[in-house]
Formats: structure tokens, sequence, C-alpha cells
């Protein structure tokens, strides 16, 4: 499965290889300019599958382009089977694989043919462009403008990469090579409070990452004071972990130094095999900064753009740069920018991606600027209001973010997408009708197997259609069975069932799989409990609950029905305050529950 270099570059660029540089004079050849909308922390790239227009996103961090196996059923991408022992190893642990062959791939008007994606592990949401097409030359990361190039350097061996930079002073760090020499990776040494840390630039990671071995390392104290522990960290691989936002005195990446800030720490590797960095630097980082791996020089040249350069911990995060960086060498003969960054947007698009990627950054005012200001040049496109709609949500504008949701959903009714994200909104607001209106067009807009319709089920069965939520989710869990959110997914339709009172053997079974592969989540032992009530299993339902209460006191349906087994058991004054608590977090429990013929 190694990368058809050679033929990707003749494919995509042509015109590039047919034209050497004159003697002595150091040029950068355009390969490509990937146009990239940030989708929330994720780089978009619109790409053509087999003529179905849609987009990708960029994963720096994948050896090999990969999607998830729901996606290919989507896009009906026949399968086959991948070269023997082939896995795919992340956060997470690793998966087993099949291969997906695209006959006809579009990038950036280019058509390429029979390009292939390895298919399985946790559903991330997209298919993912990785370094196969990604590092098959020099890799300019410009996030912040909204591009991602590649170039074909000419004569350019002694020459700072910079060539943004102006004359103004750039850092420089050393570019890691892989023991597969094959695998062109994106590695380099950081330094942490001092000790050498193994990373790698991972545009698929949204924020960047830390192993547990890596931060001990580094004297960071996972159980000193302003550690936040997080439950759920995962990737590719079928397993989630643990984790801790901890702060970090001092982060040194080649001359430039990030003071009192934050990083995620997981509890364990990066990813269970010995060529796994010690850190992911993610896509904050990567939008904070300028990039230039210079794969021919073996180096990596950058400058800091604004912004925090990691996202995870609060607003107080603080960061400096190093006033060590390098400045251009006297005489040196600045390579010619295919255009300024800097320069102010001329396009729509240009707009949008540049607000986009303000928003990611949460730069919310500026990004909502931009984005108007694509609207003003392309009033009649959808996406510009949805994005808006976002960037006024996470800013707390929730009265213009509902306008702009309005009228996306009027410029694009079958966006599955948007009719979700109002039908959430309204069942929020109190209008069921509105909300279900919304809910049925999305399911018929939304792809059976797709994770986006395990949201849909949930909002059907919060419309009080439990049984339409089991259906729902039957097509989704056939496709997730090596996913991280199994467990969740089970989960989900065992309580389906449980609240429908329907297959309740089969409910069981789905609580008890979700249990033995995720272990005893209080979540969990709600939802068995309330099969085991269903059942006529007072026990062990109240067995159930007592767990899942220790585990999280304030479970509304647990403290409810628990309370209404005392109250048949004789202990009417426990029953009764089980059920005043209930009522206290949730005004409206007892009335959901009538609903569903669970009452005293």
């Amino acid at each position: 499965m190694k990368a058809a270099r050679p033929f990707l570059l003749a494919a995509l660029f042509p015109a590039v290889l047919a034209s050497p540089a004159k003697a002595a004079e150091c040029r950068l050849g355009l390969l490509v300019d990937l146009p990239v909308t940030m989708d929330g922390l994720r780089p978009s790239v619109p790409v053509k599958v087999n003529g179905r227009d849609t987009a990708f996103w960029l994963d720096s961090g994948a050896f090999f382009s990969v999607m998830p196996a729901a996606k290919a059923n989507e896009l009906d991408l026949p399968l086959s089977a991948a070269p023997f022992g082939l896995r795919l190893i992340g956060v997470g642990g690793s998966a087993t694989v099949q291969v997906a062959t695209i006959k006809s791939f579009g990038l950036v008007g280019q058509e390429l043919k029979n390009v292939q994606f390895l298919v399985g592990g946790t559903d991330v949401g997209n298919g993912l462009v990785g370094r196969n097409i990604l590092a098959i030359a020099d890799t300019e990361f410009d996030l912040a403008h909204g591009s991602v190039k590649l170039f074909m350097p000419h004569n350019c061996k002694k020459y700072g990469m910079a060539y943004w930079a102006h004359g103004k002073p750039y850092f420089v760090a050393p570019l890691l090579t892989a023991a597969n020499r094959r695998d062109h990776v994106f590695r380099l040494h950081v330094t942490i409070n001092g000790a050498r840390i193994d990373a790698a630039f991972d545009t698929g990671a949204p924020t960047s990452l830390i192993s547990r071995k890596a931060a001990e390392r580094a004297g960071i104290d996972l159980s000193g004071s302003g550690v936040t522990p997080v439950s759920r960290m995962g990737g590719l691989g079928r397993h989630v972990s643990k984790g801790w936002i901890a702060p970090v005195e001092n982060v040194s990446i080649g001359d430039e130094q990030i003071l009192k800030t934050h990083l995620a720490v997981i509890d364990g590797p990066i990813a269970d095999t010995p060529e796994a960095p010690d850190m992911l630097l993610g896509a904050d980082f990567m939008l904070a900064h300028h990039i230039y791996v210079a794969r021919s020089q073996k180096r990596i040249y950058f400058t800091y753009s604004g912004g925090k350069p990691f996202l995870s911990g609060s607003s107080r995060m603080a960061s400096a740069a190093s006033t060590a960086a390098v400045p251009l060498p006297p005489g040196t003969q600045r390579v010619k920018a295919v255009k300024n960054p800097d320069t102010e947007p001329e396009t729509a698009d240009e707009f949008a991606r540049r607000g986009n990627a303000l928003a990611a950054q949460r730069a919310f005012p500026k990004a909502i600027a931009d984005l108007t200001e694509a609207i003003r040049l392309e009033p009649g496109n959808a996406g510009y209001y949805s994005d808006r709609a976002n960037a006024y949500r996470r800013s707390g504008t929730a009265a213009r973010a509902r306008a702009d949701l309005d009228k996306a959903i009027e410029l694009d009714p079958g966006n599955g997408e948007l009719l979700r994200t109002r039908a959430f909104n309204r069942l929020r607001d109190g209008d069921k009708a509105g909300a279900l209106a919304d809910a049925e067009a999305a399911a018929k807009a939304t792809h059976s197997a797709s994770l986006d319709i395990a949201g849909l089920a949930f909002l059907f069965e919060s419309l009080g259609q439990p049984q339409r939520a089991v259906s729902m989710l039957d097509d989704v869990i056939k496709l997730h069975r090596a996913d991280a959110r199994l467990g969740s997914l089970l989960n989900g339709r065992c309580w389906a069932r449980a609240l429908a009172n329907t297959e309740l053997g089969e409910a069981l079974k789905d609580c008890n799989k979700a249990i033995k592969r995720d272990g005893a989540k209080a979540a969990y032992l709600d939802s068995r409990g309330l099969v085991h009530f269903r059942r006529g299993d007072m026990a062990k339902a109240l067995a159930d609950y007592d767990a899942a209460l220790k585990l999280q006191p304030k479970l509304v349906w647990s403290l409810y029905v628990r309370g209404l087994i005392k109250i048949r058991q004789g202990d009417t004054a426990a029953g009764e305050a089980d059920k005043a608590a209930a009522t206290t977090l949730d005004p409206k429990i007892a009335k959901d529950a009538n609903r569903y013929g669970i009452g005293a």
C-alpha cells in the first residue's frame, strides 16, 4: 500500500514538471494550492468522488488517506481486502482496514483515476486526505489564510524558505525522518519545561496532545493545582481514554517559546506503536502559525500568525514568541511568493475561508465581519450564512444565529445538517411541531448509516417517538461495530427500547454489551435499570439504579424510577425523597415518565 509518488506528481502537476528551473535560480514550482475551509478545528477541502461534490478533511498525521466505513457506504464505494496484516494505528488503539478505490477523484480541478483510501477505524465523521498526498513534496500550511500548498523547489537548498516573512525574523526547526523512509512524516523535536519531546504536525488532531509519559518526563504534575480531568479522548482506534488539561510553563518549538500555556494530556501513549510521537501539534497550533516544511532541506520554517497556539484550557492562557528567531541570511535571494498571504481577501470564498479560520481561533468579531463580507459578495450562498450562524452561536448571539440558520435553510432546504441543527434549536425553544417537521426532513436528507443519525434518533426519542429511534440506530450500529462510540450507540438503542417498552430482551443484550465493552458507566446502568423495571425485575433494577447514582448522584431518571420502586416496596418516605430530588433537578420528569407509561 505504498504511495505512488511519481504517478501522483505527474497526474496532478504535469505543467510544473515539464518546466525545469533555470540554473542557479532559487524558484518554487507551485504544484497545488488546496483551498482550506476550517470546519471547526478540521481543515476541509472540496473534492469530487466519482462526480459527486463533497469535502474531505486534511490529516497530516495519517500515513495514507483513510475514511470510515459509513462514509464509504454513503459514497457507494465498493470495498476490497487490504494487504495482509495492515492495520490503522493511532490515538485509541488500532483497527483492521479494507480498501476503497475511487475511480474518479477530483482535487483542485485535476482528476485522478483509481485513487485508494483505507477504510476502517472509529468514525471521525469524514474522509481524511493523508500524507500520501500531503507529503509528496514541500508542504506549506497556512490554515489562518485558508491554504495548504505543495511546492517543488528548484535550486533552493541554501535559501531560507519563509518567503512570506519579507526579511523579518522567522523560526527554524530540524525536520526528522521516519524509520520507514517511504513515510514522509512531519516530525520535529519540541522542548517542554526543558525536556525534549518527539512531536508531529497533525492537522487531523483538532487540539494539540501529549502522552502521559512525556508529560511526566517534562515534570507536569497531573495531580497538581490547575489540572482539569477529561473523560474521553480518542482517535481512529476503537477505545477512548481519560486525560487531563494541564498547565505548562514553557513549550519551545525550534527557536520559538510559548509561555504559561495549557496542554491536553492523554492517559497513555499517542499510539500503541514504538514509532509513535510523544506529542501531536494539532490544528490549534497550526492555525496560529504559518509553516513551511522544506522536505528538500530537512528543515521546518515557521512564523507566528496570531491567536492562541494551544486552545486547551482557559482563556487566561498566554503565549509569547522568542526574540531569537532567525533572520534571512545576508544576500539571500528570497523566493517569490505565489501570493502574499497578508494581502486582504478579494473574493467571497477568500473572506469565508479567513472568517472560518478566525472562528476556529474564537476571534468571533473578526470572523463575523469576514463572513458578512462574504455574504455581501455572494448573497445566495447558504454555506456562508451557516458559517456566520455558527460564529454568532458560539459568541452568544443566539437571535442572529437563528436568523442566519433560517436563511441558510431557505437557500438550501435539503441540507440535513442545517435541518438537524434547527430541529434541536426548536425543541429547546419548546416548538415541538417545528422540531418534528425539521427532524422528518433531516431524516430524509441524512444517510442511514451516518453517525448523524444517532443525533436524530435522540431527537425523535425526545419528541416522544422512541420506537422510531430504535429503527434508526440499527443501520448505524451495523457499520460502527469497531467504533470507539459503539458502547454509547448500543446504550442509546437500549434506552430507546426501554422507553418504548418493546424488545426488552434485545434491549438487555444491548446494555450488557455496552457495559462489557466500556465498563459500568452511570448512563449504561441507568438504561439497564429501566429495562429491568419494565421486565418487572425490581431487585435488579434497584441494584442498577443504586450503582448508577453512586457514580452520578444527579441522574434524574435513576432517582425518579428508584423512588417508584421504593414506594412499591413499602419504603414510602425514601421513595418520595428520591422523586422529590428528581423533580427538583427536572420539573418535567413526572410528565415525561407518565408519557411512557411509567408512573406510581
